[in-house]
This record gives C-alpha cells, structure tokens and sequence, in this order.
C-alpha cells in the first residue's frame, strides 16, 4: 500500500481544477457512468438486497469510480487521484479487525460478512447529542456504560462553559471539548468499567486542535479508544482531515474514518449512495488509514437515515465491503421518531435487521435526527442493541420480510415525525430509574410486536 507522505503528496501534485468543475465534469459523469456499467440498480421494493451479484456490482463501481473520478482536496483545488492497482492493493491489505480498551474492556471489533449468523457482532451505543446538564451528561454516560451487552460508547456534546456555549473554533471550544473528555471518562469510571473505549472521538469538537487537546492524556482519550476523521461530501479531504490522520497515526490511534453521502446531493438516489458509501469505505482504509468506519449515509432533506432506499443502499454497502474487504464498521442512523416513541423503534428495528444481516455491527442510533437537546436515553439505546444482537441470527433472507412489516409502520410519519422525551422525562433525577410507565409500556408493547413478526428480542 502506498505510503502516508504519498497520500499527502497527491493532494498537492494531481490535475488542477475547480470544485465546481471536479463535480460537474468529473465526479457526477463517472458516478453515472460505473453506475450503468456495473447495472447497479434498485427495484424500489426491496429493503434488504440478497443478491450477491449485484452486491459485488456495487462494490466494482466503486473501485473505479475512486481509480476514474479521485477525491478532491479544496485547500489546493486538486483532485488526490489514485490507480487501481494501488486501491486493488489497499484493499487486500485492509483491517479486518480493530482492537479497542483497556484491561478487561479490551476487546476487538471484526468486520463481518453477510448472512453470518454464529458470531456476536459488536455491540456500541450512545451518540453526539447535545446535552444541556453536566449532571445529566455523566448520568447518561454512566447509564450507557453499565448495560453488560455494551462494548463501546459514543458520548454525546456539552458545550456550555460559564453559562453560554463555546463558538465553533474559538479558545472556549479547546477547554469545552477536554471538559467533555473528562466528563464521559467519569460517568465511565462510576459504571464500574473504567477501561470502557469512546470510540466517537469527541462530538463537541470542531477542528483539529480541539481534537488534539482531548488526546492529551490527563483528559482521557487514549490510543485504544477511537477517533473519527470525516470525508466531506461529496469525496472531498481536506487538509483538517489529512491533519488529524498524520497526528493520529504518529500516536498509532484508532481511526474511524467517517462518511455521510447525501441521498438527493450530488451522489444522486439509492444506487449512488450505495457506490459512494461503498467508495468511502475503500478510501478510509487507503487515504486515513482507518481501523474501522462510521457509515451515516444520510438524506439531504430530511436529515434522516431510515427512508426505504436509503435503508437499502446502506446494508447494500455493507454486504459489498463485507464480501470484499471486511473493513470492520458500525451504521451511524438518524433516525426521525423521538426517544421513547414507537416510531422511533420501529426505524430502528428495520434499519438493524437491514443493517446487522449485510455485515455491519451494531450500533443504537440518533433520536429525533440528533437535534433535541437530552434526547440521548439509555434504556432506548440497550433495547435497540438487543434488537441488532437479534437480527444477527437471522440471515438477510430472513430479515427481509419482517422488515417489509416495519415499513410501513412509520415510513409515512418520516417527514412529520413523532416527538419524543428527554432523559429528564424518562428517569427519577435521583434513583436513575425508569419513572415514566409509559415510556416502559411502549418499550414492552414493541418487543412483543416484533416477537410476532418474527424477531424475538430477550431482555438482557
């Protein structure tokens, strides 16, 4: 595999254009064009393709329209190109497997294939959400962690220092995203699993020295945790990017390399979401050297990951990565119902039985398309880890009629979806208990739900 200064080199020495031109002349022709000649297409009905033709169709496109089309690197305007030897290469040298934690928590993520139904996928919970209290930050945090089933945390974002939020790249962002670090380690240390790893870097940090200063040591992040580093969309790196990939491979850190192609941008429909989200995969572990990849493809209008072709083109990536490569990686969702909310289930009860079948691995996702404040509620997050340890039984044959059922039963409420409840809402401020009976009730009424479609979900 070419090395890292090579990597950088090209974002410095490849064609000359505008991003304007790379788009229009370059990137949107060649996504067409790999499309029609590797016949890459969804018949609209299908949530969970069980077509492995088709899936190495996608996953063929998507090497060459990285060898064809290049990424793009605005600071220079000049397209990083790479030959397909070199991906072929990359590909066959890729990760299979990312350790992360310490002492007793250390564990290790593999990629999957699809229609593996005799391992246990990993399980990670959590997300970027903002919170609001930095007692209910650790509270969540310490609730998230404790669930035995759990290997890994996501810690959501509190930005507030002295009663006012930290400006985006300002000083007060350095001191918010270290105070966030220190904050999640406790809640993480008060679970009784000190060793737990965060492997979402740190959501309240925008830029590269804020993400610098929440690995210093004495603040918490450590090598064997996880530390996201972005391609912007369309298949642009910047120098931010290519910054955080030269610090965290000089400390030998975890990289998850982290895309959001965008249903409806310039990636187009489902068939190109599924080249694209397949090509970023391919390129994490060629240009950032990934350990593993935050899949969150996402739609361009209504923020959200769980429409029926966005659903299919994701598992869609993850059965061509999968049977390919085996890039290990977890499914970001956004996801439109609120915590606590039947909707909100019911996405994602559909996204894991697609998503956990094709090979990815478990991953609880985002409430109200992350953007209520305290929405981050854990026993929300263990029941829908429960419910991807059992689509990991099943194979995508199997999962698809159930999620067929699921369908319907929010797909209309996608673009008026149902609000939900805050941690605040759900728990006694003091026992950390469920006090809200009805929140419990909804999640019980779902479980049976789903055992009479034919996914049984034990309490763990």
């Amino acid at each position: 595999m070419i090395d890292l200064i090579e990597v950088f080199d090209r974002a410095e020495t490849g064609p000359l254009t505008s991003e304007t031109d790379y788009y229009m002349k370059r990137f949107v022709p060649k996504l067409t064009e790999v499309i029609g000649r590797h016949g890459v297409k969804w018949d609209k009905q299908t949530i969970i393709n069980t077509d492995d033709a088709l899936t190495d169709a996608v996953f063929e496109a998507a090497v060459d329209l990285i060898a064809e089309a290049g990424a793009y690197c605005p600071e220079t305007n000049r397209v990083m190109q790479f030959t397909r030897e070199e991906i072929e290469i990359a590909n066959r040298e890729c990760p299979t497997s990312a350790t992360f934690g310490e002492g007793r928590e250390r564990k290790t993520m593999y990629g999957r294939r699809p229609d593996t139904t005799d391992d246990r996928p990993w399980v990670h919970v959590g997300g970027g959400i903002y919170t609001t209290d930095e007692q209910v930050y650790v509270d969540t945090v310490e609730k998230m962690a404790s669930y035995n089933i759990v290997d890994s945390v996501s810690v959501p974002s509190i930005l507030h220092l002295r009663g006012k939020d930290a400006r985006v790249r300002s000083p007060q962002e350095i001191l918010a995203a270290t105070k966030t670090v220190r904050l999640a380690r406790e809640g993480i240390r008060r679970s009784g699993r000190a060793g737990m790893p965060i492997i979402n870097g740190i959501s309240a940090a925008s830029q590269p020295a804020s993400m610098f200063a929440a690995s210093y040591p004495d603040f918490g992040l450590r090598p064997s945790d996880g530390f996201l580093i972005d391609f912007l969309s369309e298949m642009v790196v910047g120098y931010e990017a290519l910054q955080k990939v030269a610090f965290y491979n000089s400390i030998s850190a975890n990289i998850g390399s982290t895309s959001t192609p965008l249903f409806g941008g310039y990636a187009g429909g489902a068939e190109g979401v599924a080249v694209q989200a397949t090509a970023y995969m391919i390129m994490g572990n060629l240009i950032f050297r990934g350990s593993y990849h935050y899949n969150a493809p996402l739609h361009s209008k209504l923020h959200l990951s769980s429409t029926k072709p966005l659903i299919w083109a994701i598992a869609m990536s993850n059965a061509a990565i999968g049977r390919n490569m085996q890039y290990p990686m977890v499914n970001l969702p956004y996801l439109g119902g609120g915590s606590g909310t039947k909707q909100y289930h019911y996405e994602m009860a559909c996204y894991m039985l697609a998503v956990v079948t094709s090979g990815g691995n478990v991953f609880s996702g985002h409430p109200a398309m992350a953007v209520q404040p305290d929405s981050l509620v854990p026993d929300d997050h263990k029941f829908h880890a429960e419910m991807g340890l059992a689509a990991a039984k099943l194979t995508r044959a199997e999962a698809e009629p159930i999620a067929q059922k699921l369908f319907p039963l929010f797909g209309d409420k996608l673009k008026d979806p149902d609000k939900g409840l805050t941690f605040q809402e759900v728990y006694d401020m003091q026992t950390k208990r469920i006090k809200n009976a009805e929140y419990q009730k909804v999640m019980d009424d779902v479980r049976e739900e789903l055992a009479g479609m034919g996914l049984e979900v034990p309490v763990s």
